[in-house]
């Protein structure tokens, strides 16, 4: 049973980490293992009742790598791909508790991310945290139909499925009819939901509705797709640095000229404690 907890949050997107870095695989596949972890998945997240989170992340060893890996747990209990909010999460952890230097690498998923620790500070004060999250899979326009009308978007992954509508919309509007959208049976995995708008030359805003999440205040694997689909369609020049704003906190992005995605952000400890006690 994991019960020792930390509480992190990344630009408003907040996690429960269980550290289980120096314990053996059999510990975490024990647990893991278990009909009833998904549902304790969505007790931990639970805002009322749980801790309250908008997913839960295991540190891991790696044995065939030797790198430090983090498992993602959305909200609904199921296992996400890649989440790069909680990945700057865990690079803030390692290197505060284990002392890992200012550059890095993460294995999350099947990706490999390059973390940058831009400010050194005590745990408890804001780091700023650069990651190379690597290259943007292009998917390509598509239109799907709903009850809410025709949407537009453009398809992209990088490590989980993307659908980039460049329109403005409401947190409200979004919060109701998000899923319909997320849900839609052109996605056959689902889809992480991104409407989009230009507020001046290098700031893009963005709303965000993440698959197995809902509603969320940012989502870096959204921003990461963003930005390689603007570079990709001319509307930001290679190595040119803009934000994207999101309810929870800007993110500083760059396409370098191999396509590969740097984002910027802060990341802070919020609290920990001992579950069930």
């Amino acid at each position: 049973m994991l019960k020792n907890f930390f509480k992190y949050q990344s630009l408003g997107n907040d996690f429960i980490l269980f550290d289980c870095y120096k314990k053996p695989e059999t510990y975490i596949n024990q647990a893991m293992a278990d009909a009833s972890f998904p549902l304790s998945v969505q007790r931990l997240c639970d805002r009322h009742f749980g801790i309250g989170a908008d997913g839960v992340l295991i540190l891991k060893g790696n044995t065939s790598s030797s790198l430090p890996e983090m498992l993602i747990f959305n909200a609904d209990g199921s296992k996400a791909e890649i989440c790069l909010n909680g990945l700057r999460c865990v690079a803030l952890h390692l290197h505060a508790s284990y002392n890992f230097p200012s550059q890095f690498k993460i294995k999350a998923g099947e990706k490999v991310v390059e973390c940058f620790i831009l400010y050194q500070k005590d745990i408890n004060e804001h780091v700023l945290i650069k990651t190379n999250v690597g290259s943007v899979n292009y998917l390509g326009e598509n239109c799907i139909n709903t009850e809410q009308g025709k949407f537009c978007g453009h398809c992209a992954n990088i490590g989980n499925p993307h659908f980039i509508v460049f329109q403005q919309t409401s947190s409200d509007w979004l919060a109701k009819h998000g899923s319909e959208i997320e849900q839609h049976k052109a996605f056959s995995q689902k889809t992480n939901v991104e409407f989009v708008w230009q507020e001046a030359p290098l700031l893009f805003k963005s709303l965000v509705y993440e698959r197995g999440c809902g509603i969320t205040l940012a989502c870096s694997s959204g921003a990461a797709s963003i930005a390689g689909v603007l570079a990709r369609l001319g509307r930001i020049d290679y190595d040119q640095e803009f934000k994207i704003s999101m309810p929870g906190g800007d993110i500083l992005c760059c396409v370098d000229k191999s396509e590969d995605v740097n984002l910027s952000a802060g990341a802070t400890l919020v609290f920990s404690g001992i579950w069930g006690q």
